[in-house]
């Protein structure tokens, strides 16, 4: 599936989310940002969704990973394992999440490493493991609300490196900004963690997603969100 059917297919489970708003947030009016928990997804979903503290190892051309997520169709269970950080586990989450919804044909058991925050990890991870992390992305952290919450700490998208924007988000070498090396995440990693810009104090974005450092810069680059 391509990356815009993929895009479509995290926005029609977030929509069921919302409709269903009243089941899972009974005596308050949630914001769009509660809405973006795999968890409740699975209730969407029809799926048992358990945290377990370890789910076991594998070995995988000679070397063993730890498994991070878990599948089971037949049982309609998705499990997460708990030794990994919150990021780390939220992420695992959406991506099961995204074969359940994206891979059905997939019937057996099916198990994941974590994902890693390694720039080039996604040319190493097979189609199927791609599409799900796109969804993930898509999921945890969606165009227009991410475009609503970056347009509003930086008045505007795309944002545009100069000499005073480089400085005030990294006083201590403005120039990996504004003349970033080929293939360098220094830009979108500056915007993601940000906490003040023009006098204003700013929630970081991964914070505000509950994302990692590097997947919330992934999410801004993937937007086009940084004009070079």
């Amino acid at each position: 599936m391509d990356k815009s059917g993929i895009d479509l297919a995290a926005w029609y489970l977030l929509r069921d989310i919302w409709r269903q708003k009243a089941l899972f947030w009974l005596r308050q009016e949630p914001s769009p940002l509660d809405a973006l928990d795999p968890e409740i997804a699975a209730k969407v979903l029809g799926i048992d969704f358990q945290y377990r503290e370890q789910l076991g190892w594998y070995q995988r051309d000679r070397t063993r990973y730890e498994i991070a997520g878990s599948i089971d169709r037949q049982s309609r269970i998705i499990a997460v394992s708990r030794r990994f950080p919150w990021h780390v586990m939220r992420f695992t989450a959406a991506h099961e999440i995204g074969h359940w919804v994206l891979h059905s044909d997939q019937i057996t058991v099916h198990r994941d490493r974590p994902i890693s925050d390694h720039a080039n990890a996604a040319n190493r991870r097979d189609l199927l493991e791609q599409e799900a992390d796109h969804f993930a992305a898509c999921f945890l952290m969606p165009r227009n609300l991410v475009r609503g919450y970056f347009e509003s700490a930086f008045s505007r998208v795309p944002f545009i490196f100069d000499e005073s924007s480089a400085f005030e988000l990294n006083p201590h070498d403005p120039d990996s900004l504004l003349r970033p090396y080929a293939g360098s995440r220094a830009c979108a990693v500056a915007l993601a963690r940000a906490r003040h810009y023009r006098g204003k104090h700013v929630v970081p974005l991964y914070e505000r997603f509950q994302v990692s450092l590097i997947a919330m810069a992934i999410r801004i680059e993937e937007l086009d969100f940084i004009r070079e």
